[in-house]
């Protein structure tokens, strides 16, 4: 059975590695450099919401089963719709931000915690690791496993006010998680939080700094020990007071592989990462950007979301900024690479904007090539319902996903300049 290991190091120097021990028989085992030539892969259809998806807080990977004597459909149509352009694009992981074996609803968890259906993701994840006859074929994508551990769970004013079935939950489910995907060999690691970070939480205010750094490393510890061998790390914002006043928090963190930062830098990516370089002893870890991306749409009004438009030259100007920047992710030692956000966008989930696409159906945005509004505009593709399709129409038919699956259109501008920053990574 194939596996994979991954360590990382940092120099004497400050320069950082990566390396993956692949075991993959009747192939000898292997150990090589990886440089992440990365997507931020989280497909959400159109009328749905990354925080409320089917199966809990966005995860769109999980394997068909079934329910009694009712099959309910996984989301692989849009995998096998998105297959030859993650290839064509040359990336080598994606990054995924929520794979979860219990389902977390929007007003409760389960009580006991295990009481409801086990999720599973083989079947995403042996696409990934394109397994069966024809495997080699297609190139590898590593997983970076995001399990979104939240605020409640790190902030101790709102820990306080969880009841034990809660605190529960999220650490069986972390620790369930972790145990079922770790043995994968396409699972390069895990982030265990994503963006629930804060200047009080972080270092203003030493109590809640000492119970957030203390839990974000216990949530790593029980990773480590449910899937040996695979990274842990987390997500935070681009703030350099991290590195700067948290530096004996995260020397702590021992369970902690690697810092990631989202950053949506305009000229030099080294403001972001360059404060991490600064750490030293056990704070001083490799840093991937686990974001980094600019809108390929503009405003007529900057207040008004109605006066968004998308067009040729827009997202030509995003990406000449993202030619210029993006490629200081390989060449900056510290850094192990990066994940573009976004692969297309998928955040249908603000009312107020003239959307057709949606289920309040606003007007049309004439603005826009199809005629319809993309949220932020980030992402190397706009995104259409499938023919046939009505606007409000729900992507969820109640045991499988409504045909035809949402159609992309390609942002060439996007789309070549980050095929070329990862075809010239080294």
């Amino acid at each position: 059975m194939a596996s994979t290991k991954w360590t990382v190091r940092v120099d004497p120097n400050k320069k950082a590695t990566l390396l993956c021990e692949m075991d993959d028989p009747p192939v000898p085992k292997v150990t090589f450099p990886v440089k992440l030539k990365g997507i931020c892969y989280s497909p959400c259809p159109i009328n749905s919401s990354n925080k409320f998806a089917e199966a809990g807080l966005g995860d769109w990977y999980w394997d068909t089963f079934k329910a009694g004597s009712t099959t309910i459909t996984g989301w692989d149509d849009l995998w096998s719709r998105d297959a030859a352009s993650l290839d064509e694009l040359g990336v080598n992981t994606l990054r995924v931000y929520c794979m979860m074996s219990r389902r977390k609803h929007k007003d409760y968890v389960p009580d006991p915690w295990n009481s409801e259906q086990l999720f599973t993701h083989q079947n995403f994840l042996d696409w990934c690791w394109a397994a069966g006859p024809n495997r080699h074929l297609r190139p590898i994508k590593f997983v970076l496993v995001g399990i979104p551990v939240p605020a409640e769970m790190l902030w101790l004013t709102q820990y306080n006010q969880q009841p034990e079935r809660v605190r529960t939950f999220w650490r069986e489910v972390v620790r369930e998680t972790a145990q079922q995907v770790g043995s994968h060999p396409a699972v390069m690691g895990f982030t265990i939080q994503n963006e629930q970070d804060g200047a009080d939480v972080c270092y203003n205010n030493p109590t809640w700094a000492a119970f957030w750094w203390a839990q974000v490393n216990a949530f790593a510890g029980i990773v480590k020990a449910a899937a040996p061998g695979k990274l842990v790390g987390m997500a935070t914002h681009d703030d350099p007071q991290i590195p700067a006043r948290a530096s004996s928090y995260m020397a702590n963190c021992n369970n902690i592989d690697f810092w990631g930062v989202n950053t949506y830098q305009t000229s030099v990516l080294d403001v972001a990462i360059g404060p991490y370089a600064k750490l030293n002893g056990p704070a001083l870890k490799p840093v991937i950007v686990t974001e980094y991306g600019i809108p390929a749409t503009g405003r007529r009004n900057a207040n008004d979301p109605g006066s968004i438009y998308d067009d040729a030259t827009t997202a030509q100007k995003a990406a000449n900024v993202i030619a210029k920047v993006a490629p200081q992710a390989f060449t900056t030692p510290l850094s192990l690479g990066m994940y573009h956000f976004e692969y297309c966008d998928e955040w249908w989930n603000q009312p107020e904007a003239p959307n057709i696409y949606t289920k309040w159906s606003g007007p049309a945005a004439t603005g826009f090539p199809n005629g319809y509004w993309d949220n932020d505009g980030f992402g190397m593709f706009s995104i259409r319902r499938g023919d046939g399709l009505k606007p409000s129409d729900d992507p969820w038919d109640g045991t499988h996903p409504r045909k035809p699956i949402d159609v992309q259109t390609r942002r060439p501008a996007i789309f070549d300049t980050i095929a070329n920053v990862y075809k010239n990574a080294k």
